[in-house]
């Protein structure tokens, strides 16, 4: 049994020896490449995350309080325009706001996936463990991955905002409605 251990050891030690010998030299340029979509990756979680999120939620919890007074309008005999506009009003909080704060809740699950992605490519790229088709294939894919994700983040920037403006001009007529 004494002698297994020392055997054991000198076969980690000559295989651990193999491995590195099998490793690449390390590419600056790629590193670099990595860096950099980690770096763009990141900064579009920051932009994510100051897409007025705290104005969504805000909207949000507003709307369920005023909910029931705008349900209990809609059993009123309305005109065309305030029937419109509580319409209207109502779909964006009822329907749109629950699908942009979904979107935002997916588009920040993939950015996280990408950076652990990229941090993954980025130690293998360190250790040498890709050959150069794989590291340039990985490479090609984490770029169109980035674009892809720049693309959606700027979708749901734009329907963001499209919601708050939205709510926006229908608040003043929402809250004369309501008080009728």
């Amino acid at each position: 049994m004494k002698r297994a251990i020392p055997v054991a050891v000198l076969l980690a030690l000559a295989s651990g020896s193999l491995l590195s010998a099998c490793s690449r030299p390390v590419d600056p340029a790629e590193l670099a490449t990595v860096e950099r979509m980690i770096q763009q990756t990141e900064s579009m979680r920051i932009e994510l995350n100051s897409l007025d999120t705290n104005a969504l939620r805000h909207m949000g919890s507003l709307f369920e309080a005023e909910r029931p007074s705008i349900e209990q309008r809609f059993r009123d005999t309305l005109l065309p325009h305030e029937a419109e506009v509580l319409g209207n009003y109502h779909r964006a909080m009822a329907e749109r706001l629950p699908m942009v704060l979904s979107a935002r809740h997916t588009e920040q699950a993939r950015l996280d996936s990408t950076l652990f992605r990229l941090r993954n490519l980025r130690h293998d790229l360190e250790q040498g463990l890709l050959n150069k088709n794989k590291r340039q294939a990985a490479l090609e894919m984490e770029q169109r991955w980035n674009n892809a994700l720049r693309d959606d983040l700027d979708s749901v920037a734009s329907i963001t905002q499209v919601l708050i403006r939205d709510r926006t001009a229908y608040r003043s007529a929402i809250d004369s409605l309501l008080r009728q």
